[in-house]
């Protein structure tokens, strides 16, 4: 047996496309051996010592678009690369070419290993590895993400380039997304008005999946994962190839199974908090060198038992429930029956879009979906004296179709200009087949924006500005007479940025803006219980519209030893629109439950994220990240409910060395620390906020390698010492203690089914 020969290089230089200036600093990646260099004052990189095969080479520059690479090694290789688009082809060489405008506010990507620790969870799991990221909880099931202590309709969450829509006017309403479809998660903090449109006041979620393959090959990957808080099972998998006949096309398809129980606290189980998931999807690609076009459709489909012991009979014994340390149902025992109250979800999107060339530097995209989403929830308790009742009803049944059409032309380089041009259109038919809550709405949304970018080297400065228009119609019956108002808003979202590279190791970018959100029709209208958050709503026709004044800023460095990212920012409204409990709980035939209002003030809200990961030893690697967050009421001189309280956390992982056997091995631990929220109103909540708790964390994973077969087993500890808390930002905590200690084992297994190349 001989020993491979991996005696072979790969050089060449980086040129700027445009003018041909030597680029500096340029970092150039190959993913298969996870080697990065950076470029001389020169331009000039040299990777030394590659064997013989197929490499995939990943080049950035600052100001230049990302641009991948597929080469192929039999021999010492010079590649010269000019930047962003052309490339000098030599031996089997490939480009693929993505839109990217890179905002000017902090955008941070979410690490494959906190993607890998969440499968199984939700989206917001996904995230919290994340400085300034939170989630609002409903219980032990349900999450929205936060972003800087805002959610719901100030952060626009986009799946695969599609804005997701559906009820979304509740707290515990969660996006309806798979995240087993994500292997790409990225954040946009601060306010991304201009690009993604007027609800994008906080910021935007990316989920991106995979490229599709573009050699002939049948692949995919089987992920099996298992809770033992819940007794849950999740198996989800995706296969995906290429055709070899028909050049150009491209497929996926892939699903999730998840099943799981009621979940514990350290003392008792969380009676009727049992889930089933059901989700697929599949995808049809057809990609040219001037033209492209993709398909897409996805269906997501959950159970949820909401937790029984939040619906309570009268207001005595709610006022107990409130004061108790235990639940009325605190000696139920384990189950996975889902009874009353649950909730039923279902969400549809289908998705076309399609890509052409419209010159050497220039590209225009049109995006075309349809989404149909329908919840229904179940009320706990059978109305009183209602003869005709029917049980197998769903007590609110809200269904709500929306279609988006969305055009961007986009353009590089024109004498150190690059810049995008976009408009879009939506429109939105909600109607309820049940109990009111919310009305009937028809709503009409259309927006045009352009964003020029001035590119540098060193930096980069960005301006852009968005027109939007906004129409609500609504149905309602009051005292017995239809109502239909009619709401128009229009106004002015507009950004301006800056991108500095200090140096290779130091970057800092600084974002002002100004944006603003027509209220939404539960924040004008609803008026009723909401079972899934145990209370009653009600809006406020007066609600104007909110309009924020936002500062970010964000500086990097990224050293051999030493990578850190502070951020601060600075957000001032002008009618902040926030949900404030009452003063009393109400009694209906329902049962009793406590009453939230939604209100409107002048805030400032502000704060400070940290992260930082020094590499101690080769193999040892220390994490320190938190936030601090301040959130004032203005007008009325106090604090606003239900923001995030001061947070840290720090984490220890230490990697192994990779063996013949193993790779990509290390073990980890991690302790978070949440204080208790002292900054909330005086007298303003029906229960004080809970104290400050510590959690403890670890987790490990490695990869085996039989053959020429890689199996990943992972396994992770969250609440290890299952700490007894309640966490302020959870709407049942009234009610309940959080979860204990949770077990979860991971196994990934990748497939290559056929591979023409091998």
């Amino acid at each position: 047996m001989y020993a491979q020969d991996c005696s072979f290089s790969l050089s060449g230089k980086i040129t700027d496309q445009d003018n041909g200036e030597l680029l500096e600093f340029s970092v150039l990646h190959i993913k298969e051996i996870n080697v990065s260099i950076t470029t001389n004052e020169k331009g000039l990189y040299t990777f030394g010592n590659l064997c013989k095969g197929n490499y995939t080479l990943l080049i950035t520059h600052f100001g230049c678009e990302d641009t991948t690479i597929y080469v192929s090694i039999e021999k010492n290789t010079k590649l010269n690369i000019k930047m962003p688009h052309s490339f000098n082809e030599l031996s089997e060489v490939d480009i693929v070419e993505k839109s990217v405008l890179n905002p000017t506010q902090t955008l941070e990507k979410v690490e494959q290993e906190d993607i890998d620790k969440a499968k199984g969870k939700t989206l917001a799991d996904a995230l919290k590895g994340n400085s300034g990221i939170t989630s609002l909880n409903t219980g032990a099931t349900i999450s929205k993400p936060m972003i800087h202590g805002l959610q719901g309709y100030r952060i626009l969450i986009l799946n695969n380039g599609i804005r997701q829509e559906g009820q979304q006017w509740g707290n515990e309403h969660a996006p309806e997304i798979d995240p087993f479809m994500a292997k790409n998660i990225s954040i946009v903090k601060g306010a991304a008005s201009v690009r993604y449109g007027s609800d994008a006041i906080a910021g935007a979620i990316l989920l991106e999946s995979d490229d599709l393959p573009d050699t002939a090959s049948v692949t995919g990957e089987v992920n099996l994962v298992g809770f033992t808080n819940g007794r849950a099972g999740v198996a989800s998998g995706i296969l995906q190839g290429n055709f070899d006949r028909l050049k150009g096309f491209a497929w996926r398809v892939q699903g999730t199974l998840k099943r799981s129980g009621d979940m514990a606290t350290p003392e008792y189980y969380l009676k009727n908090t049992s889930t089933a998931e059901k989700n697929f999807s599949y995808t049809l690609g057809y990609h040219r060198k001037k033209f492209g076009a993709e398909f897409f459709y996805s269906q997501f489909n959950t159970s949820i038992g909401v937790f029984s012991s939040s619906h309570i009979g009268n207001l005595s014994d709610l006022q107990a429930a409130f004061n108790s340390a235990k639940p009325q149902d605190s000696l139920a025992s384990f189950s996975y029956t889902i009874g009353r109250p649950y909730q039923d979800i279902a969400h549809e999107l289908i998705k076309t879009k399609v890509h052409v060339h419209t010159g050497l530097r220039s590209r225009l995209y049109i995006t075309g979906a349809w989404q149909y989403n329908i919840r229904k929830e179940y009320d706990k308790h059978k109305p009183k004296n209602l003869l005709n009742y029917d049980s197998t009803k769903a007590d609110l049944d809200y269904r709500i179709t929306s279609k988006t059409l969305d055009l961007m032309w986009e353009h590089d380089n024109i004498r150190s200009f690059r810049g995008m041009f976009g408009a879009s259109y939506m429109n939105q038919m909600n109607v309820y087949l049940g109990r009111f809550l919310i009305p009937n709405f028809v709503n009409n949304t259309w927006g045009a924006f352009a964003i020029e970018r001035f590119v540098r080297h060193r930096y980069e400065l960005e301006v852009g500005v968005r027109y939007d228009e906004k129409y609500l119609h609504s149905y309602y019956y009051l005292s017995n007479v239809l109502q239909s108002p009619f709401l128009k808003w229009k106004n002015v979202s507009a950004n301006s940025g800056a991108n500095v590279k200090f140096s290779k190791d130091l970057n800092w970018l600084t974002n002002i803006s100004t944006a603003w959100r027509a209220p939404a029709v539960n924040e004008l209208y609803s008026n009723g219980l909401h079972h899934g958050t145990a209370s009653i709503e009600k809006g406020d026709t007066n609600i104007r519209m909110e309009r924020c004044y936002s500062f970010i800023s964000t500086l990097s460095m990224r050293k051999k030893f030493l990578d850190a990212d502070v951020s601060v920012y600075s957000n001032y409204f002008d009618g902040f629109i926030y949900l404030q409990p009452g003063s009393t709980p109400e009694l209906t035939i329902k049962g009793a439950f406590p009453v939230f209002y939604y209100r409107q003030t002048d805030a400032l809200i502000s704060g400070l994220d940290y992260k930082f990961t020094a590499r101690l030893h080769k193999q040892v690697s220390l994490q320190l990240k938190g936030m601090f967050i301040r959130s004032q009421d203005l007008t009325n001189n106090t604090w606003i409910s239900l923001m995030p309280s001061d947070r840290a956390e720090a984490s220890l992982k230490y990697s192994f060395r990779d063996s013949k056997l193993t790779k990509k091995t290390y073990i980890g631990t991690g302790l978070q620390y949440v204080n208790k929220q002292w900054r909330v109103p005086q007298n303003g909540d029906y229960a004080a906020a809970p104290e400050a708790y510590y959690l403890v964390g670890m987790d490990a994973s490695t990869t085996l390698q039989l053959g020429k077969q890689e199996i990943t087993i992972a396994i992770s500890l969250s609440n290890l010492t299952n700490k007894k808390y309640r966490d302020y930002l959870d709407r049942l905590r009234y009610y309940s203690d959080a979860v204990g200690r949770n077990i979860q084992f991971r196994l990934n297994i990748p497939l290559i089914i056929y591979d023409k190349k091998n």
